[in-house]
């Protein structure tokens, strides 16, 4: 984790690079990597005074850092390894070094202006397969994580499930198996694949904590072992082909 005391000059640093560099479709791509789309999309002047150029979107900019911030190292980190701001944030605090994975610049993901959360799980996906010949599978169990987040938290919005900001990526998927109404009735076959469904509810559990504990996504000297690794980066997409062929977007 960064120093404290040096933890100002970098939120300074990440607004004036956000300012300069992003725009609505970053925001929103972000917003659905990181969990934080449903702030982002709901924040009453972030994007709004964004497209008008307002003089307050500084300002805006620097309230959600300050939340981030509050959410933990993550999303702070994926700020950081953005490819539109790394070298921005380089530039002003070379010590940032240590946190930008050495993969970033050899990852590029083009993204179209209309992205669904389920496009973004896909370029995820494409992007943990280049990951993993590039670095091993380990850097691609926290991009694959915040993506299959931000596409269950889509899918309970867009069903009408009303969640907590802060529901975890297990309690997303609970929402979905009980009450979506494309996986709440399975059929001739329901017990059993009710018991399918429930063993993948603990594999995104033992996910998540894999994710916290043993991924590049906080820092640790005791990463995950390549064949777990990829265990992990197979069963989310396992989970979210799955849910994808069942809801149908």
């Amino acid at each position: 984790m960064i120093d404290s005391k040096k933890r100002g000059a970098l939120i300074l640093a990440l607004r004036r690079a956000i300012v300069s560099e992003f725009n609505v479709e970053d925001w929103r791509e972000f917003g659905y990597l990181s969990g934080q789309s449903d702030y982002i999309q709901r924040h009453d002047r972030l994007l709004h005074s964004l497209h008008w150029q307002d003089p307050d979107y500084g300002d805006c900019v620097l309230q959600a850092l300050e939340r981030f911030t509050r959410e933990g190292w993550d999303v702070v980190d994926q700020l950081i390894n953005h490819p539109k701001l790394t070298s921005h944030l380089l530039n002003e605090i070379p010590d940032l070094s240590i946190f930008v994975r050495r993969d970033i610049q050899s990852v590029k993901t083009e993204a179209p202006a209309s992205l669904s959360s389920g496009d973004v799980v896909l370029l995820a996906l494409n992007d943990a397969e280049r990951l993993m010949h590039i670095s091993g599978p380990v850097s691609a169990v926290d991009r694959l994580h915040t993506a299959l987040h931000g596409y269950f938290r889509s899918l309970c919005a867009d069903a009408g499930l009303s969640m907590a900001d802060e529901a975890s990526l297990t309690a997303l998927f609970k929402a979905l198996r009980t009450a979506h109404p494309m996986l709440k009735n399975l059929g001739s076959y329901d017990n059993d694949l009710v018991r399918v469904l429930n063993g993948f509810a603990n594999a995104i559990d033992a996910i998540n904590s894999l994710r916290n504990n043993g991924s590049i996504a906080h820092p640790s000297e005791d990463l995950l072992g390549e064949p777990e690794a990829h265990l992990a980066v197979n069963a989310t997409r396992t989970i979210f082909n799955y849910i994808r062929a069942k809801v149908g977007h």
